[in-house]
């Protein structure tokens, strides 16, 4: 089958948590001294437990929440100084630069789809931050369709998410992709609308995601699928 459109979700596929713009927010405000190796593996643990103790019916501001007070709980900071962390970072102007860390390669792999006359789109569970994002990192003219889950009213794995995403760029499920990093989430949400799921699993934990995986986003272009594209 050949594909002409493809999604991507921005959270760990193609952006990354920005660790030391956290850890310098801890220590300037909060006076709290912690390692950015310490916190990304504090961040991936909290990912993992709040996903297992069931996300269903969560809004994403319900979901955020849980996953910075568990992470923070795992960090070894108290409730009370982790709420005013949170409202902190929600608060922030410069609140996009939270998530502002895009592996080596990535603009170099949107552009090997985009000669290739693939259609590209993002659809990102988020607060109203994706736009600025990438237009701080160079990337918003690389996209034709931007959704933002917080401008929309839906956030995935509501399948209107995609099917919106999918009206404002005119394509098809059939012949559309979705790439994202939750099984529960980005995969169970792009298999309802009827777009083809690709999992970035970075840690190699979901061999069971029922879909095609990958390490890293800028390996898209090793796949078999797009042989010949």
């Amino acid at each position: 089958m050949k594909y002409d459109t493809i999604f991507f979700d921005i959270g760990n596929t193609l952006y990354f948590y920005n660790y030391d713009f956290l850890c310098e927010l801890l220590a300037d405000r909060f006076e709290i001294d912690v390692g950015g190796v310490e916190l990304a593996d504090a961040h991936r643990r909290a990912q993992i437990s709040v996903i297992k103790g069931g996300i269903e019916g969560l809004t994403h501001a319900e979901l955020w929440d849980r996953t910075y007070l568990k992470w923070f709980e795992l960090t070894g900071i108290d409730n009370e100084k982790a709420r005013s962390i949170i409202d902190s970072i929600r608060s922030h102007p410069f609140r996009h630069l939270f998530w502002a860390h895009m592996e080596e390669g990535t603009r170099e792999m949107l552009d090997w789809f985009r000669e290739r006359g693939f259609k590209l789109g993002v659809i990102s569970n988020a607060e109203g931050q994706i736009r600025r994002l990438l237009e701080h990192t160079g990337t918003y003219s690389r996209f034709d369709v931007v959704i933002d889950s917080s401008e929309v009213g839906v956030s995935k794995p509501d399948t209107r998410i995609f099917t919106l995403a999918m009206e404002r760029m005119g394509a098809v499920p059939s012949r559309s992709i979705y790439v994202g990093d939750l099984v529960e989430i980005d995969v169970a949400g792009a298999k309802g609308a009827g777009l083809t799921p690709i999992l970035v699993d970075r840690y190699g934990n979901n061999a069971d995601a029922g879909c095609i995986t990958v390490a890293r986003a800028v390996d898209l272009p090793k796949l078999s699928m797009f042989a010949g594209a």
